[in-house]
């Protein structure tokens, strides 16, 4: 029955270019702006070291073996960045930024304290090659990931971002507990600044907004004082070949179950960024993709592969970096692609890399502040594309909930070892919950219904008390089901005022996440369309002219309309692309 009711599939749809973006993805940026945008991305992204550096510290690492773990990093983000920009088998193509995971902490530091940075090494290499594994399974999961749980999952994504951003802000990260009025004015000198370009600056000066901030942040810094010391700087080589170390052969039993977890959360990481790149470079965004997830997920597995075979530490996609294509309005891959390389040319200049570690942690705060403000707004857009039924209610508020528990409640160290990654931010708790509401609130839903309707009745307010109320149980697009109505009620009234129909008519609607399809079933003869627009005289004649008349009108309508049999009764098919 369902090869019979459904129209075949049509063509992809292809993205339609946003109209504030001045760089879209596949658009060729000229040196001028090229160089100053991938140096924005790449001086982003090595702000991320403080992440191994904290760990390393935390094991009680040399400064030797310090160093060699940061350049490592350094090498193998930026090769993983150049494979992930790149349109390949292996890259999702999208202008998707490598960084130092900052919720690899706990397993690192774990590693490098029973056996150094070689067993960790060990254990970053097994990470990613399950990670290469899952990608195999990524595209089946889209049902998994309607655009009510990747909301969640940006939004959360921004509140995750929240905490780090508000400490550096007001001057209480590491052992500070009390705010300081200076690191706060830095943080809002630098905050100001990238808001006030990106919203008042011509375009082309947007595209600086985040370097603009930057600078002025880190001057404002200089005078108050919130700059930290640059002596390890003389310590440190100018120039240097990476020094790179082999993985240990062996695992720790006790730190898998912990590894296992990282890598769950790690996919939903890099889907959640993947989102919010795809739907920035669609003004029609509609669902999720899937294939450029899956290739995702493998460049990740890639880099982090790389990594585990030079001993550096575990990477991530940056969303950040999405809040810094957001500001620039430029989202073309060849700046990442460029990214990449700075970063892999840094890791030859260990003095350059010690030297962006040092930039004032306000100035990061107001960085991450911007970020964590798009991310929470384009969380709440996606959540409410789609209409909002009881369950996607319950679905949406509780899993934001539990995040917000997390960040709001000291319940992080009363937990098991093997517990605390999934706590650790609020964004692998409501991912996770949200996921598994959206798979037990798919209990009882039919994803087919059907209605009598009667000769008599008003077609459209029975097409719209129809649609309304399944698509609001299916968490159909709003615009869709807005769209899909008024050509269905069309289709049903030409049956119903021509005449064609002997008895009765039966609406069907079915959704399938891609495509919601709406069927007129009706005892009486097949319509046909003419192939050619028919003559508006056709209007003056026979029941049978004017029905011709509309069916190819009908046609101009739907994103798919045809006309046949299903059985003994007649059938119009109408498919709307979801």
């Amino acid at each position: 029955m369902r090869r019979l009711l459904g129209p075949p599939p049509g063509p992809l749809r292809p993205p339609r270019r946003p109209p504030d973006l001045l760089y879209a993805l596949d658009d060729t940026v000229p040196p001028s702006a090229l160089i100053p945008l991938a140096a924005q991305h790449a001086m982003l992204a090595l702000t991320y070291l403080l992440y191994p550096l904290v760990a390393a510290t935390e094991a009680g690492l040399s400064p030797a073996a310090t160093q060699s773990i940061l350049t490592a990093t350094t090498l193998c983000i930026g090769l993983a960045t150049i494979v992930q920009c790149a349109r390949t088998r292996f890259g999702s193509g999208y202008l998707a930024v490598h960084v130092p995971s900052p919720g690899a902490i706990p397993l690192a530091v774990t590693a490098m304290t029973l056996g150094g940075p070689a067993l960790m090494a060990a254990h970053l290499v097994l990470t990613g090659l399950c990670q290469l594994v899952l990608a195999r399974v990524v595209r089946p999961l889209r049902i998994l990931l309607p655009p009510e749980v990747c909301g969640v999952a940006v939004s959360m994504l921004g509140v995750s971002l929240a905490a780090p951003a508000l400490r550096r802000a007001l001057g209480m990260d590491g052992a500070e507990t009390a705010v300081s009025g200076a690191a706060f004015s830095v943080a809002a000198v630098t905050l100001c600044v990238i808001v006030g370009v990106t919203v008042f600056a011509p375009r082309r000066l947007k595209l600086f907004a985040v370097l603009a901030g930057a600078a002025t942040g880190w001057i404002v810094a200089a005078f108050t004082g919130e700059t930290g010391s640059s002596a390890v700087l003389a310590e440190v080589d100018t120039v240097a070949l990476p020094s790179l170390a082999l993985p240990a052969l062996r695992l720790d039993a006790s730190l898998l179950p912990l590894m296992g977890l990282m890598v769950l959360m790690s996919i939903v990481d890099v889907l959640s960024t993947t989102l919010s790149l795809e739907k920035m470079n669609d003004a029609d965004w509609r669902r999720a993709d899937m294939a450029a997830a899956e290739r995702a997920v493998k460049a990740l597995g890639i880099g982090n592969i790389l990594n585990g075979l030079t001993t550096g530490f575990q990477s991530s996609l940056s969303s950040s970096a999405v809040g810094l294509a957001f500001a620039s309005g430029a989202t073309a891959r060849i700046i990442g692609i460029v990214a990449g390389i700075l970063l892999f040319a840094t890791a030859f200049f260990p003095k350059a890399i010690v030297a962006l570690t040092l930039i004032p942690s306000p100035v990061i705060g107001g960085i991450l502040l911007y970020t964590a403000s798009y991310l929470l707004v384009a969380g709440m857009d996606l959540i409410l594309s789609r209409r909002l039924s009881e369950r996607r209610v319950f679905l949406v508020g509780l899993s934001m909930l539990a995040g917000l528990s997390v960040a709001l409640l000291p319940i992080y160290d009363q937990l098991p070892g093997w517990a605390q990654p999934l706590f650790s931010t609020p964004l692998t708790v409501s991912a996770c919950l949200a996921i598994l509401l959206n798979l037990l609130f798919r209990i009882g839903i039919s994803r087919e219904s059907t209605r009598t309707v009667q000769a008599g009745e008003n077609a459209f307010l029975a097409v719209q008390d129809f649609l309304e109320i399944q698509g609001g149980l299916w968490g159909a697009r709003r615009d869709v089901i807005a769209a899909a109505i008024p050509v269905a009620a069309q289709a049903l009234e030409i049956v119903l005022d021509t005449e064609l129909a002997a008895g009765p008519v039966e609406l069907r609607a079915r959704f399938d996440e891609t495509h919601l399809d709406v069927f007129i079933l009706y005892q009486g003869e097949v319509l046909e369309a003419p192939k050619e627009r028919p003559s508006p005289d056709a209007l003056l004649g026979d029941a049978k002219e004017v029905a011709a008349f509309a069916a190819y009108m009908l046609t101009r309508l739907g994103d798919r309309v045809t006309f046949g049999r299903l059985g003994a009764r007649a059938r119009i098919a109408l498919r709307f692309d979801h």
